[in-house]
């Protein structure tokens, strides 16, 4: 199809509609499997989520669908499938990300991951179905709270996260997605008080394998990659600087920073050039212990290497005692004497040549 078809430019401007405009997702009532969809959660950049009913076992359950807005579109024949000739190649690929996921996610058993009851794939697409969770992101929660949370909270935060990762990590997997509004923080509705009283339970969500196919095909990486939080070698990318657990360890810290200050630190990639951001040990000084905010400092060093290089390093690091900077050795006796003549006649030499110059410029004010 030649640049200029009118065809060609037809199906460009269709891409740039807004998805609610293609009505590419399912409508209430629309049965899949054993599974009937109630009504649309939420839109990502690659996927929609659905509530949907599990007739079998008479359940909420939540429905996530494959469909990137970009790269797809539901037909009329009800099958999805990639815009333009040229973005199939992408489309395929996130496909089989988005199955990946599914099962590696199906794989896992910790209450801080989001479990995968089954998944499979449909009239072009994918989906998988889980857990139904009642509760509201980190990034609500920590604005409904108004102000810094106790190092205790953060504590109990932090432990299930670490926890989770690790177990991910033993198994060479690392989400590079950990932000705010990709944890879920479950509560009991039941319980007397208000919600943020209560103690921390966190389930972290999307590992994101899909979507760095997606960017790669609409070559928008920025706008999947979470400023604050993605260190600097998402950016460089995989040839370049290798990801792995302090990858996670970095998101992780940023999450972390975020609530002891109010904000997220500045972009790695600018932090590389010039680091302003303000160190947690001095933000949250006097409010956090020391080895909590060292640990959360040590965790957002630019550099890879010089992180904590596991989550259980970082847990090492957080009960760790911080130790005053001690003091320099003294010099030998021996030495002592000869460097503090030296010094002593070095005080004479520039206190001559002080007052030979204050001498020279009364001269000049007399004449």
């Amino acid at each position: 199809m030649a640049a200029d078809d009118p065809r060609e430019r037809a199906e460009q401007r269709t891409l740039l509609m807004p998805r609610r405009d293609q009505g590419s997702e399912l409508r209430p009532g629309h049965q899949l499997q054993e599974f009937i969809v109630e009504r649309l959660l939420g839109v990502g950049g690659y996927s929609c989520v659905y509530l949907a009913r599990d007739t079998r076992l008479d359940r909420k359950v939540a429905l996530k669908e494959y469909l990137p807005a970009t790269l797809a579109a539901r037909g009329p024949d009800g099958l999805v499938a990639a815009r333009l000739p040229r973005f199939e190649e992408f489309y395929n690929k996130g496909l089989q990300g988005f199955l990946n996921e599914a099962r590696l996610l199906g794989s896992f058993d910790h209450p801080s991951l989001v479990k995968v009851y089954r998944f499979w794939a449909e009239a072009g697409t994918a989906y998988m179905v889980m857990p139904y969770y009642e509760g509201i992101t980190l990034k609500k929660w920590l604005a409904d709270l108004g102000a810094p949370p106790s190092e205790r909270w953060l504590r109990d935060l932090a432990d299930p996260m670490m926890t989770a990762l690790s177990a991910m990590h033993a198994q060479r997997c690392y989400h590079r997605d950990v932000a705010p509004d990709n944890i879920l923080m479950l509560y009991d509705r039941k319980a007397p008080g208000s919600y943020l009283e209560q103690k921390p339970r966190p389930v972290l969500l999307d590992f994101g394998a899909a979507r760095r196919v997606i960017g790669d095909a609409t070559q928008q990486l920025t706008a999947i990659l979470k400023s604050g939080y993605s260190p600097v070698e998402q950016y460089e990318g995989e040839e370049s600087l290798r990801q792995g657990a302090w990858t996670d360890v970095y998101a992780l810290c940023a999450v972390l920073y975020t609530a002891v200050t109010g904000k997220p630190p500045g972009s790695s990639v600018a932090r590389a050039v010039r680091d302003d951001v303000v160190p947690a040990m001095v933000a949250g000084q006097g409010r956090y212990s020391a080895s909590f905010l060292a640990a959360i400092d040590a965790g957002l060093r630019v550099r890879p290497e010089q992180r904590p290089q596991s989550m259980q390093a970082l847990r090492e690091l957080m009960d760790a005692p911080v130790l005053a900077a001690a003091p320099a050795p003294a010099a030998p006796a021996a030495a002592s004497a000869p460097a503090a003549a030296g010094s002593r006649t070095a005080l004479w030499a520039g206190g001559a040549v002080a007052a030979a110059a204050l001498a020279a410029g009364a001269y000049f004010l007399a004449r």
